[in-house]
């Protein structure tokens, strides 16, 4: 903690924290923006903790799935789809739980996406704790290929692309695929697109659109990688950016080593990111919630400090 707080210090005089008299800071903001713990997000209702080591699950009731989850919240049980980003235990260590719950509701069994990697381990997993239930616990899993779609029901789809983490990893774009109207036919009237489409021709093109990234834990390798591109032109990004002093105990090479982000890193990419809105998780447990917003106000240039909003749930 005193690292991170003589790194606010240091920055303190920076620019991105100052206000105009009687308008609320950044910092301000964001307080409200959390303070029921539900974040409208990119037309998204977003809810869920993500503290780094000790657990992470993101919840998106409107696509029905849950990203990662560490402790299994209970709310998060009533969506049925599980998208695993890796095999850590802050990651994965609720899903007995998400299972065993929706079994215990008359549910329909949990569907967990997940690397194809952890896929015998996953089972392995849930299968000894079925004997220690009693009972055995149902579940699907959907093991997954990078670039590959998963289909998930509601005209949505998942890709997962590759990420950098000691252990096998991934993150996930979520995609919508929506018919539109040929570019020929705009204006056209109704009644003549409507022939058009009896006489059996194609009045529509199908379009796929980013809708949600979720990176789970990686280090900022995944910012240069062609295999991230749609992430950053998602409507939503949920980003891990697990340490935020520069000058501190952990420097940008060292984060990289762990599998972590750098907010040094996060900021000199800055230009790549063409999302409405970046939900920020995963900030390491050492810094306060305090501490958290005051470093992100100050360090972070204008262009990405006006789309970004931490995630503070489980930060005092």
């Amino acid at each position: 903690m005193a690292a991170a707080e003589a790194a606010l210090e240091a920055t303190s005089e920076d620019a991105g924290t100052s206000t105009s008299a009687g308008s609320p800071s950044w910092q301000q903001l964001a307080e409200e923006r959390n303070a029921n713990g539900m974040l409208s997000l990119a037309g998204f209702t977003v809810e869920g903790i993500s503290v780094a080591g000790q657990e992470t699950c993101i919840i998106l009731p409107q696509l029905k799935l849950v990203f990662d989850t560490g402790r299994c919240p209970q709310r998060s049980v009533y969506q049925q789809t599980v998208l695993l980003s890796h095999g850590h235990l802050d990651h994965v260590g609720g899903l007995p739980f998400h299972v065993a719950t929706r079994s215990m509701l008359s549910l329909p069994p949990s569907i967990v996406l997940l690397p194809a990697a952890i896929e015998e381990g996953t089972r392995s997993f849930l299968d000894g704790l079925s004997a220690l239930n009693g009972g055995a616990l149902e579940y699907e899993l959907k093991p997954c290929q990078a670039g590959k779609e998963v289909q998930l029901g509601n005209k949505h789809f998942a890709v997962p692309f590759p990420t950098s983490h000691p252990v096998a990893s991934q993150g996930y774009v979520v995609y919508s695929r929506r018919q539109k109207l040929k570019a020929h036919l705009v204006g056209k009237p109704s009644n003549e697109i409507r022939d058009l489409k009896l006489s059996g021709q194609e009045v529509s093109d199908t379009v796929d659109v980013p809708e949600v990234a979720f990176t789970g834990d990686t280090s900022a390798d995944f910012l240069t990688s062609p295999a991230s591109k749609a992430a950053f032109r998602a409507k939503l990004l949920i980003m891990e950016l697990t340490f935020l002093e520069s000058g501190g105990t952990v420097s940008t090479e060292h984060a990289r080593e762990m599998g972590h982000m750098h907010i040094d890193d996060f900021i000199a990419h800055a230009d790549k990111f063409q999302n409405e809105c970046i939900l920020l998780i995963h900030f390491s447990a050492r810094y306060s919630r305090a501490v958290i917003l005051d470093l992100l106000a100050a360090k972070l240039p204008d262009n990405l400090r006006s789309k970004c909003v931490p995630l503070l749930e489980g930060f005092r």
